[in-house]
């Protein structure tokens, strides 16, 4: 039975990379768009009122005027074996695929490259009249990943810039193809430094951006003319219990660049994994504080910047089942 009131469980995401920016893939044959699983997302249009008060009109309040329309929001989304190789697409480019040979591929994305356009589909098809809503243009800014002891992985991708949004009471593809979903752990990550693993680690982050920007320019249509990649840049932190293990603080006090590594994999799954390579990271040093009996914990605000070697600042490697994206 239709539903007169939306709810979240019953919206729907399609992506689909566009040919030409800001124009929304015909989808009509089905099977362009992706539909995407995620756990939150604000990406869409909105115009706020301006006000300009003038004098000789009385005291009560004049009309207000329109400002812009502008598009942009953050989404959350799980980090999964297949459907986020999509998502690093949209991020870093199209990959360099290598086939293993036993059913498996590596995809390896880079960052520092021109990243293609989006147009993106929100839908509440559960309503008696559905709506579906449709971001064209969309680039997306960059992502966000926390590290924990327990739970799924996820990744916040935000800053996106979009063109242009409009409504339909039809889906735009209504044959979708779609990733088998299966989600990193937690449990299975790990932080490694010059290629060894980091002990007593208790916490972690890395973030990347594209730095968009947003092209202004005066139009009839009220939309921007796109979104331009700025500096590329990464950073993050990792938290350490002190100990005997002296690896950072020599790594600190050399003043020196390291690699650094963070991934996560599925256990028993062919070599199923995410890899997240930092060839060239910076460690500053923080400042010791002891607050109490219990242990003492560091946290390292790390940056990452190009390797003129490895010719790149940020590389990610997916390994799965998927034969391209």
């Amino acid at each position: 039975m239709a539903k007169q009131r939306a709810l979240g469980a019953d919206a729907t995401l399609l992506c689909a990379f566009e040919t030409v920016y800001g124009t929304a893939p015909d989808g009509s044959g089905g099977g362009v768009y992706s539909k995407m699983s995620f756990k939150s997302t604000a990406l869409g249009a909105e115009q706020p009122l301006g006000y300009d008060a003038l004098l000789g009109q009385g005291r009560d309040a004049q009309d207000p005027h329109y400002e812009p329309v502008t598009v942009n929001g953050d989404m959350v989304v799980p980090v999964d074996l297949r459907g986020f190789g999509f998502w690093l697409k949209a991020l870093f480019g199209a990959p360099v695929t290598a086939d293993n040979g036993d059913g498996t591929y590596d995809h390896v994305f880079t960052s520092g490259g021109v990243i293609p356009s989006l147009s993106i589909q929100t839908g509440f098809p559960a309503l008696t009249v559905p709506v579906f809503n449709m971001v064209s243009g969309a680039k997306l800014g960059g992502f966000q990943i926390d590290m924990a002891r327990s739970g799924p992985v996820n990744a916040t991708i935000n800053n996106n810039i979009g063109q242009g949004e409009t409504s339909a009471a039809t889906t735009e593809d209504a044959a979708p193809a779609e990733y088998i979903l299966q989600r990193f752990s937690q449990g299975s990550g790990s932080i490694k430094l010059g290629g060894a693993q980091l002990a007593a680690v208790t916490a972690g982050s890395i973030t990347f951006s594209n730095n968009l920007e947003a092209v202004e320019t005066i139009r009839s249509d009220n939309r921007i003319d796109g979104a331009d990649e700025g500096e590329a840049t990464a950073e993050g932190s990792v938290t350490l219990r002190y100990s005997s293990d002296s690896t950072v603080r020599d790594a600190v006090a050399a003043q020196t660049p390291v690699a650094m590594e963070f991934g996560w994999s599925i256990p028993g799954g062919e070599g199923y994994a995410l890899k997240l390579t930092l060839p060239r990271v910076f460690l500053p040093k923080p400042k010791a504080s002891i607050d109490g009996p219990g242990g003492i914990s560091a946290e390292y605000n790390w940056r990452a910047a190009s390797d003129p070697v490895a010719g790149y600042m940020l590389r990610a490697t997916l390994t799965n089942d998927i034969e391209s994206y």
